[in-house]
């Protein structure tokens, strides 16, 4: 509750001023005056219950003009409105598509898991813009960052092995790309994310420390994906329309190492994480890890709302009038 016009509150001392006059000053003018006949039977009933009840009148009257100084104080009464604001991230999922994710450790190989459960990712997010870069032994933007999911997801489903002219393990220029595609001029504060997923050792580009510390110097933080089983997996390939895995001159099979060393090197770096994925599970909790990590900024403000209330005072005062009126008229009628 607060008063709009809280300096009405001085009409209040007149009250009193007025009830000096009418108790005292008017009363005294009053004495003297015409003797009527019988004035002795008028004396005696100013001993009734009635004549003692003569002073209700003049206190509802008394009580109607402090109500209606209430009323032109204007209160009002207010409630507490909540507003509260959710600020998305800005994500960058950078997604090796070499050779090596054609590797059948995951089901049905690498490059289909991480398609498939990066899109679960996508579908589960609200209020972030998201953008894409594939990379091999060069880096390209599939999707600038947008909060069109439906677009996203078509072009993730579109990135395919051997899309790109030429194979290998750029991570340093996948870094880089994504870094360039965040607006870090913008007043907009918005976190900025890089999900980096890859299976191999970098081996062609720009160092990917260099590219990390470029992307820390901008804020931006990367979570980097490790894909692959402890055991690591054959990459196949197909020749005359037969599947053959790739194998040393002695017929053992070639399985690509995973950097890890450099993948939490990048990581830490720019204060981000560094996860293993050995399988599909994995690499979906992985996803999940990393949503809970990033929910994005919330701003809550507070706002106070007042509604008029003189009517709390101004209705009431107006039946006590009606019944000060009815009482002077009716029941405390004067003879003199």
């Amino acid at each position: 509750m607060k008063w709009n016009s809280p300096e009405f509150m001085l009409l209040l001392a007149i009250i009193p001023l007025i009830a000096v006059y009418k108790y005292y000053i008017s009363d005294s003018a009053k004495k003297g005056g015409i003797n009527y006949p019988l004035t002795n039977l008028i004396i005696a009933s100013k001993k009734s219950l009635r004549s003692k009840l003569r002073f209700i009148p003049d206190l509802l009257r008394i009580i109607i003009l402090v109500l209606i100084v209430f009323a032109l104080m204007q209160p009002q009464y207010g409630y507490e409105s909540e507003s509260v604001t959710r600020q998305g991230i800005d994500i960058m999922i950078a997604l090796d598509v070499s050779g090596t994710m054609a590797a059948e450790d995951f089901q049905p190989n690498r490059i289909k898991a991480a398609q498939k459960i990066t899109e679960n990712f996508i579908t589960g997010i609200t209020d972030h813009r998201v953008g894409l870069v594939v990379f091999a032994g060069i880096a390209i933007t599939q999707c600038p960052l947008t909060i069109d999911y439906g677009v996203l997801t078509e072009l993730l489903r579109h990135t395919s092995l051997g899309m790109m002219k030429q194979d290998g393990t750029a991570i340093g220029d996948a870094i880089i790309n994504a870094v360039y595609k965040f607006n870090t001029n913008s007043k907009e504060k918005r976190d900025k994310v890089i999900i980096l997923l890859s299976d191999g050792e970098n081996n062609a580009g720009i160092d990917p420390l260099t590219a990390a510390k470029i992307a820390s110097e901008k804020g931006i933080r990367i979570y980097t994906i490790g894909v692959g089983s402890l055991e690591g997996a054959p990459v196949p390939y197909y020749r005359n329309g037969q599947k053959h895995y790739y194998s040393d001159y002695y017929g053992n099979y070639q399985k690509p190492q995973l950097d890890e060393q450099l993948l939490k090197d990048i990581a830490y770096l720019t204060k981000g994480l560094y996860f293993r994925a050995t399988d599909n599970t994995a690499l979906e909790e992985i996803y999940k890890k990393i949503a809970t990590l990033e929910k994005g900024k919330i701003d809550v403000s507070y706002t106070m709302l007042y509604s008029e209330r003189f009517y709390w005072f101004l209705l009431p005062a107006f039946a006590l009038l009606a019944i000060e009126i009815y009482l002077r008229s009716r029941v405390f009628q004067r003879v003199f």
